[in-house]
């Protein structure tokens, strides 16, 4: 009988625990298939925003994108695809999100899908209604085309080359000032990108606690976003150079 009872005793326990981790997990990575990210709160992480690529200085979350992929000649060489899209719709996906777009053109590669494609948007989407920007790539707009340099992943999906450098709006980049550490999703909607005010960015970064010693020692990082404005630029007109003589990049 006590052995019938420890038996019954250990069931629930291990019912209760299994019970625990799923409701665990699913707070912790819910599955939302489709989202609005205009709604909610957006979130800059600014430290090292500058960095990406495998540096020492680089935020977990940029790993996995290209350093020196910083003119047109290295993001057209290390580039899988180069498309120009449309947004169609977003969902997340484990801890960030994954977008649906319809291809319109073709530049570079061969998709498995001539249509559409998946494509991870450079952003962490954790939890409902809050999004955290890890750089300076602004969410896809609906109703505008894109011109997007990426590299597929083992998963058959794609994502940016460069989170700085990756992502084009086809007619003219928005570009919106952050003024806060936190914002309303709604007040980023008409923007592709941040552009960093140097002074502005201190401000904020000294009201978060960092010292000018702290951004001293990310002089590196701080002068690629305050020249990332330009560079784009300079990226975009030798694509459109390219365009318009041959009609094609390849």
């Amino acid at each position: 009988m006590k052995q019938i009872r420890k038996l019954l005793i250990l069931f629930i326990i291990v019912v209760l625990g299994s019970i625990g981790y799923g409701y665990y997990k699913g707070k912790e990575i819910p599955v939302i298939e489709k989202i609005d990210v205009s709604e909610g709160t957006v979130r800059f992480n600014l430290d090292n925003a500058g960095y990406e690529g495998k540096t020492d200085k680089t935020l977990v979350e940029n790993i996995t994108y290209d350093s020196e992929s910083n003119t047109f000649e290295k993001l057209y060489k290390k580039s899988d695809l180069i498309v120009k899209v449309s947004l169609k719709n977003r969902k997340q996906d484990y801890n960030t999100i994954c977008s649906d777009v319809n291809i319109l053109d073709i530049y570079k590669g061969t998709p498995l899908n001539e249509k559409t494609i998946q494509v991870y948007e450079p952003f962490g989407y954790q939890e409902k209604d809050f999004i955290n920007i890890f750089g300076a790539c602004l969410p896809m707009r609906e109703n505008q085309t894109y011109i997007l340099f990426l590299k597929e992943n083992a998963d058959q999906r794609y994502q940016y080359i460069s989170s700085l450098y990756g992502k084009y709006n086809y007619e003219q980049d928005a570009y919106m000032e952050v003024y806060n550490s936190e914002m309303k999703a709604k007040d980023i909607m008409p923007y592709d990108m941040v552009d960093f005010n140097k002074d502005k960015y201190y401000e904020i970064m000294k009201e978060l606690g960092y010292t000018d010693m702290d951004l001293k020692a990310n002089d590196e990082g701080n002068q690629r976003l305050a020249e990332l404005k330009d560079t784009r630029e300079i990226i975009r007109a030798s694509f459109d150079q390219l365009v318009s003589k041959n009609n094609s990049i390849h």
